[in-house]
């Protein structure tokens, strides 16, 4: 069995659900037995609260942080009994959830390609960028959040994408000889879209505020899928190595983001029927309160969150096994339940 170190890594980082992700995806994979060789009992996963590339990738080489951080839903660090002990329970209850919620299912499935049709694309695109496709002995994996997404750029690194040059990398992966990277959270917002019946491919025009990382990158994405893209005012002006232009038709919006967060736009950008802010905090109340926030527009974090971290298992870390992965409906269902467990014992 391949032994994973995960860490997410930024600053802050104690409000973060992707190591909860990563063990609910790997506890999914075990399911399939032999089929599978990762063991989430002997990967780690850990916070890394940083503002520097270096300390996250000085981790990746060493496992060491100097300053462990408190995760915000234990109350503890990682690597402590309270939250190995709560996450272990957390896992159990949500995996004890084998169906998604019915109103998280997609009503939209035939607009998406057929699994087996994605699954041998992600291992054919891995294939021929050489990037490995079996299981490592010992394999590390990290997701960057802010500020750390821009600062990656060396030759050391390869990439499987255009995430250096957008200077949106979150995504990285250890060969046991060097790094790999990729951008997910463009290809993240695409596949949510889709997942909620928006054709990108025929395309559906995106609405988007914000200038950062996860903002290049969706907005490649959504070009390249075949989308059209309309800026709307932020915090600081979009910046592509590329040339693009704005749409500035008055056709209404199919699909709305605001990385800014602002909550305030013109009426255009509200009337949206699809909208998501990318950001999410913790949540109180019981499973049904949680699911009925997952449903309200504008879409929660969540969504692109589970996503994105889907798109790091599929196109960087484990592309041999996209077809064994967990729909975004289940998922996030299994990430209601897992929270709703650590909830209680806060």
């Amino acid at each position: 069995m391949a032994q994973v170190r995960y860490a997410i890594c930024g600053h802050p980082v104690s409000h973060s659900l992707s190591p909860l992700l990563f063990g609910l995806v790997m506890s999914n994979l075990e399911k399939f037995g032999r089929n599978i060789q990762f063991n989430v009992k002997k990967s780690k996963f850990e916070l890394v609260d940083t503002s520097a590339i270096e300390d996250a990738l000085g981790w990746g080489y060493a496992g060491f942080t100097p300053e462990p951080s408190i995760w915000e839903y234990t109350g503890a660090p990682f690597g402590k009994y309270r939250t190995e002990a709560l996450v272990q329970k957390a896992l159990e209850a949500a995996l004890h959830i084998e169906d998604a919620d019915p109103r998280l299912v997609s009503n939209f499935e035939s607009e998406l390609e057929a699994q087996d049709v994605q699954s041998h694309s992600f291992l054919l695109q891995a294939e021929l960028k050489h990037l490995p496709t079996h299981c490592l002995e010992n394999e590390v994996w990290l997701n960057l959040t802010s500020p750390l997404k821009h600062q990656l750029s060396s030759e050391a690194v390869s990439t499987i994408d255009d995430s250096m040059s957008l200077q949106a990398v979150n995504a990285l992966r250890w060969d046991g000889q060097a790094w790999w990277c990729a951008g997910v959270d463009g290809s993240g917002v695409v596949s949510i879209a889709q997942y909620h019946g928006v054709q990108v491919g025929s395309g559906a025009l995106l609405g988007i505020v914000g200038g950062g990382g996860a903002a290049r990158a969706t907005v490649d994405s959504w070009l390249k899928t075949g989308g059209a893209v309309r800026l709307f005012p932020g915090k600081r002006p979009l910046e592509l190595p590329f040339d693009f232009e704005s749409d500035d038709s008055d056709r209404p919006l199919d699909f709305a983001v605001d990385f800014d967060g602002a909550g305030v736009h013109d009426a255009e950008f509200e009337s949206c029927p699809n909208r998501l802010n990318p950001s999410y905090q913790a949540l109180d109340g019981d499973v049904e309160s949680r699911i009925g926030h997952l449903m309200a527009t504008p879409l929660d974090g969540r969504w692109m969150l589970v996503a994105q971290h889907l798109e790091s298992w599929r196109r960087l870390w484990a592309p041999q096994y996209a077809a064994y992965l967990p729909s975004i409906g289940l998922l996030l269902t299994q990430l209601v339940h897992a929270e709703n467990v650590l909830h209680t014992y806060a």
